[in-house]
């Protein structure tokens, strides 16, 4: 009877969601857009390297020569360039009772301006916010929090950014959180409207711990793989940074062998003459 209930309750917990820690980053396009697209990848995680290489590429052309990793679920556009990125943490035991920017985390949801998710297992915002600025990331307090979002809003808004901006919050209590979720709905909207007006084209990345509910039917197995291919990033599709480089260079060189093989063949059917001038000297030496 015993093992009867021992393999009951196995059964039962294998069968279960169980709850994994994760970071979700939800990329945010305001103004005329086209600086940011989705793929076709089958799945939103990633590392946190991949998604510095992805915040490089789109904010840091100068740093494009390392390339975005492969397989991400949302690449930049090789043509469309953003005129600025802000970067937002979000960190802390509150988060829960941030309702306006937990909207922009699901997957489902449908919020204007949401591009994408990227997911990064296990509770990485700290790291990613040591990557997005190459200066020490701005810790930004319960009394500054309002002031600084609007203006960092009105700053990205007339293109004045260079590159990114990070800014970090750290919400450890429900006023805190309530106060950070304000300021945040107020900035994003605030954005919307003046990146329009200006036409500026700005990106916004916001960087939330959080929690996924997924099942375990021991599935253990092909989890593990997936996570392994995800981390070699093995994938048989290309990127768009990946079909625009090539389109680019295709038709670059086609372009050049063109003009090549014209001027090879304006040589070949030149017409043979004798040079006056010279023939001339050569009658006045005689």
């Amino acid at each position: 009877m015993r093992s009867i209930l021992s393999l009951g309750l196995t059964a039962l917990t294998a069968t279960t969601s169980a709850v994994s820690a994760e970071t979700t980053i939800a990329v945010l396009e305001f103004g005329p857009g086209g600086s940011v697209h989705r793929t076709t990848s089958s799945t939103t995680e990633s590392s946190s390297a991949a998604v510095s290489s992805f915040w490089n590429a789109l904010h840091r052309p100068s740093n494009r020569s390392s390339g975005q990793y492969a397989g991400m679920s949302i690449v930049p556009d090789f043509f469309k360039k953003a005129d600025a990125g802000i970067i937002i943490g979000l960190q802390g035991k509150s988060l829960e009772s941030m309702p306006i920017a937990k909207s922009f985390l699901g997957e489902g949801a449908a919020v204007d301006n949401v591009v994408g998710h990227i997911h990064v297992p296990g509770q990485a915002g700290a790291d990613l916010m040591k990557f997005a600025s190459s200066k020490d990331v701005e810790m930004i307090s319960k009394e500054d929090m309002g002031g600084r979002l609007q203006s960092t809003a009105e700053t990205a808004a007339r293109g004045a950014i260079d590159g990114m901006e990070a800014l970090s919050f750290t919400v450890d209590n429900d006023d805190v959180a309530a106060e950070a979720d304000a300021g945040l709905g107020r900035m994003l909207k605030a954005l919307k409207k003046q990146a329009a007006t200006n036409g500026k084209t700005v990106v916004v990345h916001l960087v939330m711990d959080s929690t996924r509910r997924r099942l375990d039917e021991n599935n253990q197995n092909g989890e593990g793989e997936n996570q392994n291919n995800n981390n070699g990033y093995a994938y048989n599709y290309r990127t768009m940074y990946e079909i625009q480089n090539f389109n680019l260079f295709l038709w670059t060189a086609v372009g050049l062998l063109t003009i090549l093989f014209m001027v090879i063949s304006a040589f070949i059917n030149m017409q043979l003459f004798p040079d006056t001038l010279l023939y001339g000297e050569t009658k006045m030496a005689d």
